[in-house]
């Protein structure tokens, strides 16, 4: 055995200092990558969490997303959702639920909005994640928004925000919507939908295309009736029917003048 060997063998202190050490250090590493991930978020000195707050989401939420938001084998972690996540299942109903294998759709909330501020506070602050939007949709571009609409949206949600269906997906119709919903929808990508971060959408583009989805509630119809906003559907029907009603009186003209001519 070497001389090295022989006086390590031969000190279990030191051993046990350097394990101990080791144990440590890797610690304070693997907490520091944890908060650098966002996945830890150290409470500020001395603040305590809304007794409401920890007693709704105990009650109505950690049954599924665990007492500490790491999630269960009943639902996901709300680790890092952010608060525009859990402001947005919680504001359109979509949460939460009796069942985990109950579809996740559009409802009337289940709490109050004062309860909502105080479960996006508590749940929210799980973990870093999309915050709340701040929309000004005074300014807006509607024509920018239309484009970014076509670009990014009408493929799923229809020219005319009316929904659409695509394989095995229902993409739901956006008139219903309030504004700060679909930003959030935009942000946090529920379901199957993409997330749209703000390196994809910055802040003033997410404002144009809010403001291009509201435009769609109620556009402005230059050529007259808007037959529903269906688009060439409807439009076509129209000119079918149209050209038929055309066609009879035409018929029913040529008819009379041959009979006059009697």
């Amino acid at each position: 055995m070497s001389r090295c060997g022989t006086r390590w063998s031969q000190r279990p202190a030191d051993r046990f200092r350097a394990l101990r050490g080791l144990v440590v250090w890797g610690g304070l590493a693997g907490l520091i990558i944890a908060v650098m991930a966002g996945g830890v978020r150290a409470p500020a000195a001395g603040q305590q969490p809304d007794p409401q707050a920890v007693q709704l989401y105990r009650a109505n939420c950690s049954f599924c997303h665990g007492v500490d938001g790491a999630g269960t084998f009943q639902g996901p972690p709300l680790v890092g959702v952010g608060r525009a996540s859990v402001d947005f299942y919680l504001r359109s109903g979509r949460m939460p639920i009796d069942d985990p294998d109950e579809p996740v759709t559009r409802q009337e909330p289940k709490f109050s909005d004062e309860e909502i501020r105080k479960l996006v506070d508590y749940a929210g602050a799980f973990g870093a994640g999309p915050p709340l939007p701040a929309l000004d949709l005074a300014g807006a571009d509607l024509a920018r928004g239309e484009q970014l609409y076509q670009l990014n949206c009408a493929a799923c949600h229809n020219w005319d925000g009316k929904g659409g269906a695509l394989v095995g997906v229902l993409a739901p119709p956006l008139h219903a919507v309030p504004p700060v919903q679909l930003a959030e929808a935009i942000r946090i990508g529920p379901g199957p939908m993409p997330v749209f971060p703000p390196d994809v959408l910055d802040d003033q583009e997410l404002n144009e295309v809010v403001a291009y989805t509201e435009y769609l509630k109620d556009p402005y119809d230059a050529g007259g009736y808007g037959l529903a906003h269906w688009g060439p559907a409807t439009e076509g029907l129209a000119g079918v029917v149209g050209l038929v009603m055309l066609l009879l009186v035409t018929f029913w003209l040529g008819k009379r003048a041959s009979a006059g001519r009697r």
